[in-house]
């Protein structure tokens, strides 16, 4: 086993596939040990999540069936936007979503995805200050809505009722920023 390097070499970097969600790279890379290796990235947008938080006690989460796992699965409103930035981002995802205009909207984190096998970035947002609106879901989006207090959506993190990561992360980070602003 040898030691931890970030002394790699990107011989060659090519797109091998590409749709209009993400790309995969190929990526022919030398090794710290002088080996060859080829890795395979799926490079795509920095997506963000936004925890719509009334007061510091009711979050609004959103229930979708998720093609992918074919399960319905309970998580804070997230996206990606071609072409914006995750602020932005995160302020068409809510208004998309859940139909929530935040009069504050502030970042309090992010993380890398996957990142073995991905560059993609998630960002963190806790929208405050809400006001109601219509949502308006994209093609294919059908979502329903619940309410719950932070203890319960830590409760369902337990009980394995949210499966989904980021949101799982998310609230993680959250949790942190109640912890501080109490601290205060």
């Amino acid at each position: 086993m040898g030691k931890i390097s970030v002394d790699w070499k990107t011989l060659s970097s090519k797109i091998d596939y590409k749709n209009k969600y993400w790309e995969i790279w190929k990526d022919e890379v030398l090794l710290p040990d002088g080996e060859q290796a080829t890795y395979y990235v799926r490079r795509k947008t920095p997506f963000s999540i936004i925890i719509p938080i009334f007061g510091h006690k009711q979050v609004h989460l959103v229930k979708q069936f998720r093609y992918h796992v074919k399960s319905i699965s309970l998580e804070f409103p997230m996206g990606f936007v071609q072409g914006k930035n995750p602020r932005d981002t995160a302020v068409q995802e809510l208004k998309e979503e859940m139909g929530l205009h935040a009069g504050k909207l502030e970042e309090i984190g992010w993380f890398w995805y996957g990142p073995g096998i991905t560059d993609q970035r998630c960002y963190i947002y806790l929208a405050t200050d809400l006001r109601s609106g219509k949502p308006k879901p994209e093609k294919g989006e059908f979502f329903e809505y619940e309410d719950y207090t932070v203890e319960e959506i830590g409760k369902l993190i337990a009980e394995r009722k949210i499966l989904d990561g980021p949101t799982i992360t998310a609230y993680y980070y959250l949790k942190e920023y109640l912890r501080k602003k109490s601290d205060v």
